[in-house]
């Protein structure tokens, strides 16, 4: 989905919609339409959150969506009603995306203390087994298990610390989005009107 940038910085949208239900349902997949919301079988916010993920600088951008209709689907105040349900939606969508990050932070800092013991267990058999503490295991055998151990155990940090460090990324991205959706504004015009003037 792209956008023209008009003379006033504004970075417009201009969809072609059938039905006001599919800003947030997806309609039935057309592989024929020449609608790419429509064809990819997404609805319209669907589809510009995608787009406004892959977007650096949302929160100095403007936005605004123009949605082609009907001219017998418009009913006066349809943009303010969907604008305010755009905020619900998003709102909502940034509520439990915060909830999930705080539930992704709690569950990497329960699971580090079991990883740290993981850990010291590992290492610690690890130089056991390579010190030739044990005289019966052949040497060979004894490094290949310390070193495996070793990295078994370097493993097992892997998970927690990347939930810690990296599990909200992917939910910050998108919460930046949904951010740049709510701040958009909404126009409807005849689809009919809007197709003579191009």
């Amino acid at each position: 989905m792209n956008g023209n940038i008009d003379p006033d910085g504004v970075e417009t949208y201009h969809v072609e919609i059938d039905d006001v239900r599919y800003m947030l349902i997806e309609p039935p997949r057309d592989i024929f339409s020449e609608r790419p919301y429509v064809y990819m079988g997404q609805s319209v916010v669907e589809r510009l959150l995608e787009h406004f993920k892959k977007q650096k600088g949302l929160k100095k951008r403007r936005h605004r969506l123009i949605l082609l209709m009907p001219r017998d689907k418009i009913t006066p105040g349809l943009s303010q009603e969907l604008e305010a349900a755009l905020d619900r939606y998003t709102a909502t969508k940034i509520k439990e995306n915060l909830n999930e990050m705080a539930a992704i932070r709690r569950r990497g800092l329960l699971q580090i203390p079991y990883a740290l013991v993981f850990l010291g267990t590992s290492v610690a058999l690890g130089l056991i087994l390579g010190s030739a503490a044990i005289s019966s295991v052949p040497p060979v055998i004894a490094t290949v298990l310390s070193e495996g151990l070793f990295i078994v155990g370097w493993v097992a940090m892997w998970g927690p610390a990347d939930t810690l460090l990296f599990g909200r990324f992917p939910l910050v991205v998108e919460n930046r989005a949904l951010r740049a959706l709510e701040r958009m504004t909404i126009e409807i015009r005849p689809r009919e009107d809007a197709l003579t003037e191009r």
